[in-house]
């Protein structure tokens, strides 16, 4: 397993990332920004690095849930992005990456209830309802459900609690889950099945 943190800011953009992508990318590019087609050209371009491949020629495909994979290589991979940052990560077993701003919101009670175990929830609240361990459990349940193809709104089948730092999943076949910093008022976590790893992870 392996990742990647790029700035935006720090990306290309132009016609010659527009290239890189599929006629139906670029209409999604055309209707989602500038954003869309920096993450998309900065994604074929590494799986083309990664597997000696020109970057236009990958056939990036969909899954059944709407998760993008490779048609014709067993490698696996998934992106995020939130602020000015974007992650990658890839492995060659399912993986799952979430990165997050943390940021106060006045959403913070409604989303926890969503998205927390139960004793999850009141551990949170118990210890003063921290942004901090929040976001970190938003990106670890984010993570989960990327891994397991699903959505965020699935959270709740993926359940598990924080202690200390580091994700205890309370259901069979669980993922290892890994938390990160892709940059100072970050927080990041990666799902991945645990598997003859790629390489060491890449430290943003």
């Amino acid at each position: 397993m392996t990742y990647f943190c790029y700035r935006f800011a720090d990306l290309p953009a132009g016609a010659a990332e527009q290239a890189l992508l599929s006629a139906d990318e670029l209409e999604l590019a055309a209707a989602r920004g500038p954003r869309y087609l920096a993450a998309r050209a900065n994604l074929r371009r590494e799986l083309g690095r990664m597997l000696h491949r020109s970057p236009e020629s990958l056939p990036l495909t969909y899954s059944k849930l709407g998760k993008p994979q490779l048609a014709d290589s067993a490698l696996h991979f998934n992106q995020s992005h939130s602020g000015d940052y974007l992650c990658l990560a890839v492995h060659n077993a399912p993986v799952g990456v979430d990165i997050q701003q943390i940021r106060p919101t006045s959403a913070t009670k409604k989303l926890a209830a969503r998205i927390m175990h139960p004793q999850q929830l009141q551990a949170w609240q118990a210890r003063g309802a921290s942004p901090g361990e929040f976001f970190a459990c938003w990106c670890a349940a984010e993570a989960l459900v990327k891994h397991a193809a699903a959505g965020i709104w699935h959270a709740q089948n993926y359940p598990f609690l924080w202690q200390s730092g580091r994700i205890r999943p309370l259901f069979d076949h669980a993922p290892e889950v890994r938390f990160f910093t892709p940059a100072p008022g970050y927080c990041g976590a990666i799902a991945y099945t645990v598997s003859t790893s790629l390489s060491s992870p890449s430290q943003p």
